[in-house]
């Protein structure tokens, strides 16, 4: 009876190591293959954002290897189940992830891949020298329509300027018109003052000086230095002595203009 119990100590002491011996050896290699299911799940979600990948077939060996860790947890009394029996070296999950890798590696894949992490860091340079080409064309643009403006306003002003120097010719032309008219009226008066001076040298002084006494101060001194010296004399002495005066101051400013 001693001896069974010994045996049978000595069994449970064999499994309890056989189980850690286990156990030891299945962390490891799940750490091994968490490690490379991370590395490859930060793989597949570079490619899941442009490929659109089957969800379900991502979340395979995560399920795998929550089942896997569950029926080892749930096993009574530390022992191995069958499944595990002689084959815990290497998980099921490990392998899938060696499934998952080898797709990985596939060329087509890892072009894909390269494509779409080269796209995430992707920076528009084409489109801002695009941009900006476009922004020089525009402002090239603008420079040319501000230069047609300006030539545009510079025509506007020579025009001016020729009407201005036209109506100036207009006007120089007209006021020398005017100014030959008003020579040929001059002329005309004068002719016409000389004539009456000469009549008024014909008539009798006091005759002459009776008419001036009607005519204003203005046409009686343009008459008078006209007429004879003795007869414009004689008629200034007919005069009354204020007006004579008067007469006199005014042929005296004349004669000096």
């Amino acid at each position: 009876m001693t001896d069974e119990k010994e045996n049978t100590a000595e069994t449970t002491t064999n499994e309890a190591e056989v189980s850690k011996t286990g156990k030891s050896g299945l962390m490891k290699y799940i750490i091994i293959g968490g490690a490379a299911f991370v590395l490859v799940i930060g793989v597949a979600i570079a490619a899941m954002m442009f490929l659109g990948p089957d969800e379900s077939h991502n979340d395979e060996p995560e399920q795998q290897a929550t089942q896997h860790d569950k029926s080892n947890t749930e096993r009574p009394d530390g022992q191995l189940s069958a499944d595990d029996d002689g084959e815990h070296d290497e998980p099921p999950a490990f392998y899938d992830d060696d499934e998952f890798m080898t797709d990985a590696d596939d060329p087509g894949v890892l072009e894909d891949i390269t494509d779409n992490l080269a796209f995430l860091d992707y920076r528009p340079d084409a489109e801002v020298a695009m941009a900006e080409e476009e922004t020089e064309g525009m402002s090239v643009e603008d420079s040319m329509d501000a230069a047609r403006w300006l030539e545009g306003e510079k025509a506007a002003l020579a025009e001016r300027e020729n009407d201005l120097a036209a109506r100036e010719r207009e006007l120089k032309l007209l006021d020398k018109k005017v100014s030959q008219k008003l020579l040929t009226l001059d002329q005309a008066e004068t002719s016409r003052v000389n004539s009456l001076a000469k009549l008024y040298d014909g008539m009798d002084a006091r005759s002459v000086a009776a008419l001036m006494a009607n005519l204003d101060d203005a046409t009686v001194v343009s008459i008078l230095p006209r007429m004879k010296t003795k007869n414009a004399s004689e008629v200034l002495a007919l005069f009354p002595p204020k007006r004579g005066a008067k007469l006199s101051k005014q042929m005296i400013t004349i004669a000096e203009k």
